[in-house]
């Protein structure tokens, strides 16, 4: 069996590695090549964090296997100063059984995440859109940033957050990669917006619907645990939704409190069954919650499986 730690996963799976492995995947859910298990999401150690286990069984790779892991955001205050998000996928041969290999996975989740978020800006905001705005300056908001620049050549980017010293520290770190970008108020941001990204643990709506100008894309990538919301439900059902799985959105994600919102699967959308953006003045949303098939698709890459 194969062991991978977080250096080795990062040199071997790249953002770009990330977005055609997890376009991949979402195509054989679509395509019956690809399958869901329940997921495992609960909190732990008297509530200072969060546990959960996501498996599946990918057959167009001849794997299945899972992801353990979770979120400590107190993990800064520990000694050694760990990672707040901690994860590991475990991949198995799927006629056998046999262990293939365990990866360590914090990297790989920023990279998944990033990627779907990719994917959706492609396929559902405007060509011309030229406005990219965060909201959240977390580990994982660069690695947002830098891959929706895969999909979007956009001359501006605004950065949003609740503290100041966290939106200069994601600049810094943009700058690092060779993005330029500015910091702005949450209302500046959302108004700009012409594809808009939020990344946060809120559990309450962070900006009024009227914010989000018509033919604004919005990736919400932060609700992935019962009780997290980040969005309106007013914005919600005035949009066209796409969402990752209805079940995890609906128990998960921002359907949760929306649960009558009408929603299509990405899935689906890029396998050409339904259709996404119908006009340039529609609003789109993409709800992602997280699914195992691509913690196992950049797995099995960073494996060379």
């Amino acid at each position: 069996m194969i062991v991978i730690d977080e250096t080795e996963a990062r040199a071997r799976v790249s953002l770009i590695d990330a977005v055609e492995a997890v376009e991949a995947s979402f195509r054989d859910l679509a395509n019956g090549k690809a399958r869901l298990f329940p997921t495992v999401r609960e909190g732990v150690a008297a509530g200072r964090g969060t546990f959960g286990v996501k498996s599946a069984e990918l057959s167009s790779a001849g794997i299945v296997g899972l992801k353990a892991g979770g979120y400590w955001p107190g993990n800064m205050e520990h000694p050694g100063r760990p990672d707040n998000h901690q994860s590991t996928t475990l991949v198995f041969e799927r006629d056998t059984g046999r262990p293939i290999g365990a990866v360590a996975a914090n990297w790989l989740t920023e990279a998944r995440t990033a990627a779907v978020g990719a994917i959706a800006i492609r396929a559902l905001s405007r060509e011309d859109a030229t406005t990219l705005s965060i909201i959240g300056t977390g580990k994982q908001s660069a690695s947002q940033v830098e891959a929706a620049l895969l999909a979007r050549p956009f001359s501006r980017i605004l950065l949003s957050g609740r503290h100041a010293e966290g939106i200069e520290d994601l600049r810094i770190r943009l700058e690092a990669r060779g993005i330029a970008a500015e910091a702005a108020s949450p209302e500046d941001a959302v108004r700009a917006a012409d594809v808009l990204i939020t990344i946060t643990p809120a559990t309450a709506p962070l900006f009024p619907a009227d914010w989000v100008r018509p033919g604004t894309h919005v990736n919400a990538m932060g609700a992935d645990t019962r009780g997290k919301r980040e969005l309106n439900p007013a914005l919600i059902k005035g949009a066209r939704l796409v969402v990752d799985s209805i079940e995890q959105s609906t128990t998960l994600g921002e359907m949760e409190g929306v649960p009558e919102a009408e929603a299509v699967l990405l899935g689906d959308l890029l396998a050409g069954k339904v259709t996404g953006r119908e006009s340039a003045r529609q609003r789109t949303i993409f709800d992602s919650t997280g699914l195992a098939i691509q913690d196992l698709c950049v797995a099995a890459r960073a494996l060379g499986h």
